[in-house]
Order: C-alpha cells, then sequence, then structure tokens
C-alpha cells in the first residue's frame, strides 16, 4: 500500500495514526519513516507507540530536541494519557510492570537524516529475570528497592537506515506482558515547535502476531485522530 503522511502537506490538522482490525496479541511492529520537516527548536518527535494490556505504553523513534538528533525508546504507565502519565509516575509500583533501560539506551545521539528513509521495529525478545535491588523506573528518577525477584519481556527497539548506509542503534526496555494490544504512528511537537511545520511520510505498518508467528502481514485500514 502507498505510503502516508502526517504533516502539513497531508492537508489534515490530525497527528496520529490508528490501524483498525490489527489483532491484539502482536509481538513486532514495523513501519519505514521519512521525515520531511523538523524544525530546530523544540522537540520533533516522529514514533510508533505501542500500547501493551497490562495499561502500559511504549514509543520509539528519531527526535530532534532544540537542534540535536537522537531517537528515543521509553515507556510508562498509563494514567489517563498525555502529561497525567508523566505527572503521576509511581516508580515502586510501575517497576513492577516495566522497567526502560538507562539513559544511554531510552535516549541516544543518533545522527538522523531530513529526507532520508529508516526502518522502526519493536519487537518482542525473550523473558528475562531481574533479581531484587535498587532500581531507576525512568531517566533521573529516584532509586527505588524492589525486594522480589521480577519475570518481565525484553522488548526492542530498532532504528536504521532503509539502504543499510549507516549505523543502526538497538535499545530495550522490560515489560510484564507478552503481546502489543494496539499501536499508533504520529508525530509530536513541543516546547515552541508546534505550528512550525513538521512533517513525515510513514509506510503503512507491517506487524506479527502470536497467532501466527511466522506471517508477517501489512495493515489495511488507516484511521487519523
Amino acid at each position: 500500500m502507498p505510503p502516508f503522511v502526517i504533516g502539513p502537506t497531508a492537508n489534515d490538522p490530525h497527528s496520529h495514526a490508528a490501524f483498525p482490525g490489527t489483532p491484539h496479541d502482536i509481538i513486532k511492529v514495523s513501519s519505514r519513516l521519512r521525515v520531511t520537516n523538523a524544525v530546530a527548536q523544540g522537540l520533533n518527535f516522529f514514533a510508533i507507540q505501542v500500547n501493551f494490556p497490562n495499561k502500559t505504553w511504549a514509543h520509539g523513534g528519531p527526535q530532534r530536541v532544540d537542534g540535536h538528533y537522537q531517537m528515543n525508546w521509553g515507556g510508562l504507565v498509563n494514567r489517563g494519557g498525555g502529561s497525567k502519565d508523566y505527572r503521576e509516575e509511581d516508580p515502586a509500583a510501575d517497576l513492577l510492570l516495566m522497567q526502560n533501560g538507562p539513559d544511554s539506551q531510552r535516549s541516544p545521539a543518533y545522527a538522523w537524516t531530513v529526507g532520508k528513509e529508516y526502518v522502526l521495529t519493536i519487537e518482542r525478545g525473550k523473558q528475562v529475570t531481574l533479581p531484587p535491588g535498587e532500581y531507576v523506573f525512568i531517566g533521573s528518577g529516584p532509586k527505588v528497592s524492589v525486594p522480589a525477584v521480577r519475570t518481565l519481556w525484553e522488548w526492542k527497539f530498532t532504528l536504521k537506515p532503509a539502504d543499510g548506509n549507516g549505523p543502526t542503534q538497538v535499545s530495550t526496555l522490560y515489560d510484564a506482558a507478552d503481546r502489543i494490544a494496539s499501536f499508533y504512528i504520529w508525530n509530536e511537537c513541543g516546547y515552541g515547535s508546534c505550528g512550525k511545520g513538521q512533517s513525515a511520510s510513514w509506510s503503512m505498518p507491517a506487524y506479527v502476531s502470536l497467532d501466527a508467528p511466522l506471517a508477517e502481514k501489512q495493515a489495511q485500514t488507516l484511521k487519523r485522530f
């Protein structure tokens, strides 16, 4: 199916795309992205967001933040969505559901280029056991004591050039969920960048489900919101 555009050239004010009809037991999702405009100020973020059935979510993609190029792969517990999820973090409880990677994996520098096509992939890895100890839920948050062993799944985000010419970045977080219940694709702006014309072209995403782990399928329906 042809790519779709999010941004001014789409003549559509919506910034998000959902994909009705995809299954609720996804273990891999991927899309190709070509950013056509990312302004120098504030936050420009172009991402796939996955929503897990345990009310956690994570998003991954390239960012331009005040002119700096990087990628981001991190998540939170859903407490109503938007800024509420950030304001109402509860690290002691959240760590039982999800473990973000350190900042060196969560938001490393990545020299992506406007106009170049990249492949974004989120994929389940192996089940792992994390021992008791002190952990930081996300970023520079407080250290929290986790007294019990946790059994979580690896969820890996990969960002790589579609033509193979350039670095591949792989980042990992951990989640108690063994599947993705739904996913979105979106462009996000903030901190003075909104209304400046961020724009990107995306391919219709491909996915693999637990029900058919050897068959990659492509989403057929797009809904903007």
